[in-house]
């Protein structure tokens, strides 16, 4: 862990572990971004997604977590990043969510179709991700209004109980984010690994912990290998176990 006083780039050396939080800047929003309906006018710099069905026709879009209350099926999700930092008023790091997209083979939204009807236990590893921890920014959009995010080759009709949802990184918020350093070319990026997973919280640290205690057993038996060890390290990392 990072003690370091005068917060330079120099203090930061690859393979140390970071734990930061402070104001989200979105240097580059997220893809498709601007399709997502956020009651803030301010960018994204990354959102996690599901494309869902409920399996009722009394969704509840106005429920304190949306869906809470539904029995839902989640036919694919993933995690979509522009380019944004965190500073904390010392030193400024970039985020690079590219190991959390690769760990839990997160879809590429633009290869979505509405037309995907096959749920299983991976198809919701990006969305349950123990490792993020997103509760400040949560849209959930009726598909058929969304259609023109997906291909040209898609349905011409999409169900109406079908939904896309997503929890956003929005410039400006406070973010915690724990992670391990990469430098390049002087530069600080803060990323995941096997070792040392990334964290993102919009919560804080002390809430993620509390999350992570009961989203580690769920993760561990769904996904298994080398992603649940790395979330049993950053339990470790974090006193949890």
């Amino acid at each position: 862990m990072s003690t370091s006083e005068d917060g330079t780039p120099s203090t930061l050396v690859d393979g140390e572990k970071v734990a930061i939080e402070g104001t989200v800047n979105v240097r580059d929003p997220a893809p498709l971004s601007d399709s997502l309906s956020t009651d803030e006018e301010e960018r994204v710099g990354a959102y996690v997604w599901r494309l869902k069905e409920s399996e009722s026709y009394n969704y509840n879009l106005d429920a304190e977590e949306p869906g809470a209350d539904m029995n839902l099926i989640t036919y694919e999700s993933g995690i979509e990043s522009g380019t944004f930092t965190v500073d904390d008023g010392r030193r400024e790091i970039r985020i690079d969510t590219d190991w959390l997209t690769e760990t839990h083979d997160s879809a590429d939204i633009t290869t979505v179709s509405p037309e995907w009807t096959v749920s299983t236990g991976l198809s919701k590893r990006s969305w349950g991700s123990p490792y993020i921890h997103l509760e400040e920014h949560w849209t959930v959009n009726p598909t058929p209004t969304m259609e023109y995010i997906f291909d040209a080759d898609g349905p011409e009709e999409i169900p109406d109980d079908e939904y896309f949802e997503a929890r956003a990184i929005l410039d400006g918020e406070v973010l915690a984010v724990c992670g391990e350093v990469s430098v390049d070319q002087g530069t600080p990026v803060l990323q995941g690994s096997d070792k040392e997973p990334l964290m993102l919280s919009d919560q804080g640290f002390d809430e993620f912990s509390r999350s992570l205690r009961y989203q580690i057993p769920k993760y561990v038996l769904v996904a298994g290998g080398l992603a649940a060890l790395g979330s049993l390290a950053l339990a470790n990392g974090l006193g949890i176990v």
